[in-house]
């Protein structure tokens, strides 16, 4: 695995497109209502204008701790040809969703967002309907600790997120269960559904190449966004989440804690590569992580700083 820094960047100005997102991606889609699916480690960032900053991870003291994000989309769909999205062979996708259950690899395409900038527009309203209870409030799990001034270039991928929805969901059997830091208890999940009923334009620009797809009011586009540890980072104690040490490096000063649940299993998945996807590449623009993640795989859930009106 190359372990190098990822200096990409998203900008979603407020819907990305994962649309009519139904029990499995298999479904067809049914409504016109646009959703991106967040999965994986990352933290939503509320602005005063109670729009969102979303951030991957990104250096940290614990080096071998690495996050890939990534867009999935399901080949041959509009979106994904708009976007220049590749297959990547071995990449299984319901190894990182249980919602993709069933589905077949060969099905989806991918866009490695290593030097990217996404804007994604929907609507005229910046403020964002928080209605999520299960991301991992750091300035609870840290109180008094204050997030890091550098965060957007710090962070391997940031998104901004205006308008529409949040709703929490699940890709993990973990997700849901109640979880411990030191003294402060709450429920966490790994996946987060934003929402819009609202045309969404999305361009996504890379060096000089620059992409642009519009959903109109009444169509349909799926789009995954997917922030997934590398092979080597997977540690194999799903009770005892050492990556919560990753997420307490958005904050200044803050002490190391482990999230814990007694009655979390981990999830047995069919072992699978992270993507890398160039379009702009001169080969097949896939390049594969060198091994595949282990059989069991821990949560890795999303966690929130709520600095805006909605404090929690």
């Amino acid at each position: 695995m190359n372990r190098r820094d990822f200096v990409s960047r998203v900008t979603l100005g407020a819907a990305v497109a994962c649309t009519g997102l139904a029990e499995t991606a298999a479904a067809t889609t049914t409504t016109s209502r646009t959703t991106v699916r967040f999965v994986g480690m990352m933290t939503f960032i509320e602005r005063t204008d109670r729009s969102f900053l979303v951030a991957t991870p990104g250096q940290h003291g614990l080096h071998h701790m690495t996050h890939v994000p990534f867009l999935m989309a399901k080949a041959g769909s509009p979106i994904a040809v708009a976007l220049g999205m590749l297959p990547a062979p071995g990449v299984i996708p319901a190894s990182f969703d249980t919602q993709l259950i069933g589905t077949k690899p060969a099905d989806f395409v991918y866009r490695n967002l290593d030097n990217t900038s996404v804007e994604i527009l929907a609507g005229t309203t910046d403020a964002v309907q928080n209605n999520t209870q299960q991301m991992a409030m750091l300035q609870k799990i840290a109180p008094g600790k204050r997030m890091r001034g550098n965060v957007e270039k710090w962070a391997a991928t940031t998104v901004s997120v205006r308008g529409g929805r949040l709703d929490d969901s699940a890709g993990h059997p973990d997700a849901g269960k109640l979880w411990s830091f030191g003294g402060y208890q709450q429920r966490l999940t790994d996946a987060v559904n934003f929402s819009s009923a609202e045309p969404v334009v999305i361009r996504v620009t890379s060096g000089t190449d620059v992409r642009t797809f519009s959903v109109g009011a009444g169509e349909a586009a799926d789009l995954w966004m997917i922030s997934a540890a590398t092979p080597d980072s997977r540690l194999p104690e799903p009770a005892q989440l050492a990556h919560t040490e990753v997420l307490l490096e958005y904050l200044v000063d803050a002490k190391a804690t482990h999230a814990v649940c007694p009655d979390a299993t981990g999830r047995r998945v069919e072992p699978t590569e992270v993507p890398f996807v160039r379009p702009t590449s001169a080969s097949a623009g896939v390049v594969a992580s060198g091994a595949a993640a282990p059989p069991i795989m821990e949560i890795c859930f999303i966690a929130a700083i709520l600095l805006g009106s909605d404090k929690r």
